[in-house]
């Protein structure tokens, strides 16, 4: 049998197996860790990562004797796997997941503000926060966008609410050095990154950032956008925005909006509910294909929402696990500390 040319091995094969799978291989090939160790391949593996992995749901528990544990979703079961041990000192109760992106989570650490990316399957991390200056995360009152820019390079970016001023920072991760820019007022970022911009809403305006520009622009609402009672997330399925919004105090209805060239077209509706399976506070994370979503509450409630069934019952439990935070990842070789 003739031998796999070495290029071959290193920048198709190799590529192509699941995270966890370059890791045991690196430790039975010691000769080939160096390359393996590079951001190169990271950045390699990680362009192959939406064809290699499933989704999985990071839940953060809320109690001293609760690990953190990760949820597994697939097309087979839905399951609570290993228990993730935290490199860094804290208490499991004091961690929000902020946003995520290739692999690695930006987590804020409630009793210290302080700002960290970290990857759960490698366990590296960085902290971001610099004293009495930069990268320390106010809990309801700031936002942050986790983002790739034109060079490829891996960004933070920070937007700060202190005492009725507003300010934006972005910490790009090679240079290692927050950086602030201009910001405007009263517009209000996620970290949701659809088509090279972080997107987010309120009750009065959804805004949009250029993540290669570095500026702001404003976009339409998909319904009025002066309404009260409504509740939504926003979503990024296929590098498509999509906004997920439940209308109504006690009589809900549910509606799912895409964006398309710079139009918002409504996908779904779902008619008033005397009572959807739900609390007030929801936030929605797309998840396997596209057909399924998974929704998690404030209180740490899991539900499945099927798109291709039209009618009240098409909110399933998944499963009840006491939590602050998700969020969705896929297992990658990123590093904070490129």
């Amino acid at each position: 049998m003739p031998e796999i040319p070495i290029d071959l091995f290193m920048f198709e094969i190799l590529p192509n197996l699941t995270a966890r799978d370059v890791g045991r291989y690196k430790l039975v090939c010691k000769e080939r860790c160096f390359f393996l160790s590079t951001v190169f391949f990271a950045r390699l593996h990680c362009h192959k990562m939406p064809s290699l992995t499933k989704m999985q749901f990071v839940l953060i528990t809320g109690g001293i004797h609760r690990p953190l544990r990760t949820l597994s979703y697939g097309s087979a079961n839905i399951s609570l796997t290993e228990i993730v041990k935290v490199p860094f000192k804290t208490r499991v109760e004091y961690m929000m997941i902020l946003g995520s992106l290739h692999g690695m989570l930006c987590v804020c650490l409630s009793n210290t503000c302080q700002l960290l990316i970290w990857n759960p399957l490698t366990n590296a991390y960085r902290n971001l926060s610099i004293p009495k200056k930069y990268g320390f995360f106010k809990v309801n009152f700031d936002v942050v966008g986790f983002y790739v820019d034109y060079l490829k390079d891996y960004n933070l970016l920070h937007v700060v609410f202190r005492r009725n001023n507003q300010s934006v920072y972005i910490y790009p991760m090679e240079s290692q050095c927050w950086r602030q820019i201009k910001f405007v007022k009263d517009f209000i970022l996620d970290d949701q990154t659809v088509n090279g911009s972080c997107w987010d809403y309120n009750v009065a305006l959804i805004v949009r950032f250029d993540v290669n520009l570095e500026t702001f622009t404003k976009v339409s609402f998909p319904f009025d956008e002066y309404e009260v009672n409504f509740r939504g997330s926003l979503v990024n399925v296929s590098d498509e925005l999509h906004f997920f919004v439940l209308h109504g105090a006690f009589d809900v209805s549910v509606d799912l909006w895409k964006l398309k060239d710079e139009e918002w077209i409504r996908i779904l509706s779902v008619p008033d509910i005397d009572c959807v399976p739900l609390p007030i506070k929801c936030f929605v994370r797309y998840i396997g294909s596209s057909k399924k979503w998974l929704l998690m509450t404030d209180y740490g409630d899991v539900y499945e929402f099927d798109l291709d069934v039209r009618k009240v019952d098409n909110f399933y439990p998944v499963i009840n696990f006491y939590a602050l935070k998700g969020a969705v990842y896929s297992e990658s070789l990123m590093s904070p500390n490129v």
